[in-house]
């Protein structure tokens, strides 16, 4: 059990790190994850407050490992209520402040914990954290040590009917370069990205097969590392329970 805390624990502290620069550092890849978020979400599910299905009905959203919550933002005019989990106190609390500057502190809130250990914490064992209409990882997945049993946990968390979304790498190439290439973050990524199969197998052991669904984004990921630029290109699954 002790190397599973040690991985989250340097994810912690590398997201840690990077949480008060996150959105400037990363500004193209995060204007490309919010489009795609947005861009894709009646793909992902019909159920939204501004469509037919979802009209009139209370949804409760989860994103889990939600960074400073440029994905929550984008998602929330489409739901009632926002709840943002991450394992970084930075990030929470960056969250937060976006939150509140967005207005939109009523419908959202942030709050610190790891959904993936062993049980999960008190203050996340209410019923205020079950029953989601929808539960989003965005770019997180390859930073979790046991992806399958990730899925499994967040699987917990939706309401039945409800769908899961997931953005994330497709599987790296031989001529990929860039993410392992920054030092520190080497050390938080399980897996170099998954493929439609890994992922259908996952969603299935989760209990959020039904209606399985795997695209390809055609628009790459810009990072930039030491003055480089470098692209990743990535998909979007979805699932029901």
């Amino acid at each position: 059990m002790a190397s599973c805390l040690d991985f989250a624990e340097k994810n912690r502290q590398v997201f840690e790190k990077q949480s008060r620069t996150y959105q400037s550092d990363f500004v193209k890849v995060v204007e490309t994850l919010v489009n795609v978020a947005q861009s894709q979400r009646t793909w992902v599910s019909d159920v939204w407050t501004d469509t037919e299905a979802g009209k009139g009905k209370d949804l409760k959203m989860l994103e889990y490992a939600c960074g400073p919550g440029h994905i929550s933002l984008a998602l929330a005019p489409f739901v009632s209520s926002v709840v943002g989990i991450d394992i970084s106190d930075g990030m929470i609390d960056e969250f937060n402040k976006n939150v509140h500057e967005a207005g939109r502190s009523e419908t959202m809130t942030g709050i610190k914990a790891n959904l993936l250990g062993d049980s999960a914490p008190a203050e996340v064992s209410g019923p205020a954290y079950f029953d989601f209409d929808i539960v989003v990882v965005s770019m997180a997945l390859h930073h979790f040590e046991h992806p399958e049993k990730a899925l499994k946990c967040l699987g917990e968390r939706l309401k039945k009917g409800g769908v899961m979304m997931i953005m994330d790498l497709i599987p790296m190439q031989h001529h990929d370069h860039g993410l392992h290439q920054i030092d520190e973050v080497v050390h938080t990524i399980s897996k170099h990205g998954f493929s439609a199969e890994e992922m259908q197998r996952m969603y299935e052991d989760a209990g959020a097969g039904n209606g399985f669904k795997y695209q390809v984004i055609e628009e790459p990921l810009e990072f930039t590392k030491d003055g480089n630029k470098f692209y990743k290109t990535i998909f979007v699954a979805r699932g029901q329970k």
